[in-house]
């Protein structure tokens, strides 16, 4: 019996690789190690950005790689960052613990299931809501940056760590645009020299700092979403105001014309 391996074995091995790292994540989790726990989740967000570059690399993409990839998300970026929260901070509110820290998951699997949903047609240029991993990365980076036993000992940490929670699951399932990480690459950089430098620098930071200055960089990109949703929007409204006086002085000078055009009683 002859196996034939195809293409796709190499982007759907980053794939599985995703999901191993996400499993993991979780097992480090349950036994208290949220270091390792969080850096797992760092590792499967790696594979993930590498899976979809091999894919076109290798011209593999398919149908299945999609479906294959979207679950190893909601176990990555979705189960492990929940499940990491509620062991380390959640756990002791009770229901209340429970119901905060499944928004990632819950938020995510609504966000992927849209994001497969809306495939084909969709802008390459933005996703619409914040994509999954970087929900994930925001609370693995808040972590990371913060560090657990400091989290657990801080009462406005965790209130802060509950905030940032919530935040997420709002903005992954919100229309607020977040731009598409540009492709490393000289065409990248002759379209989109401005996007590709500023990624570039941003990761350069990251690695620099040996990821300490991961979560104030996300957190940046994080905020930069509603703030440039709200300055188009102000755009807008300044722009339907304008055209709105624009129509208005029209119609009063069409007025004062209609009533020049009255004629005028020569006895009066």
């Amino acid at each position: 019996m002859r196996i034939r391996l195809s293409r796709s074995i190499v982007p759907n091995l980053f794939t599985v690789l995703n999901i191993f790292f996400g499993f993991l994540s979780i097992i480090n989790a349950l036994q208290g190690m949220f270091i390792a726990a969080a850096w797992y989740i760092v590792l499967s967000a790696l594979c993930d950005s590498l899976d979809g570059f091999m894919a076109r690399l290798t011209h593999s993409a398919s149908e299945f790689g999609v479906e294959l990839d979207s679950l190893a998300d909601v176990v990555s970026f979705g189960v492990a960052p929940s499940f990491m929260i509620y062991a380390m901070a959640f756990g002791e509110y009770g229901t209340f613990g429970v119901l905060i820290a499944a928004v990632p998951l819950i938020m995510g699997a609504l966000r992927l299931a849209r994001f497969n949903v809306q495939l084909t047609g969709f802008s390459k240029e933005y996703f619409t809501g914040m994509p999954i991993p970087l929900s994930a990365l925001m609370l693995v980076s808040f972590v990371l940056f913060f560090r657990p036993e400091v989290i657990v000992a801080d009462e406005n940490l965790r209130i802060a760590l509950l905030v940032l929670t919530l935040a997420c699951g709002i903005l992954m399932i919100s229309t607020i645009r977040y731009p598409v990480v540009p492709r490393l690459s000289v065409r990248a950089l002759r379209e989109q020299p401005f996007p590709t430098v500023l990624f570039l620098a941003a990761a350069l930071v990251i690695i620099i700092s040996l990821g300490r200055l991961m979560f104030p960089v996300l957190l940046i990109v994080m905020v930069s979403g509603p703030l440039f949703a709200g300055g188009r929007a102000f755009r807008r409204g300044v722009a339907r105001r304008r055209r709105l006086y624009e129509r208005v002085d029209v119609e009063d000078i069409d007025d004062i014309e209609e009533n020049d055009r009255i004629p005028v009683d020569s006895n009066r």
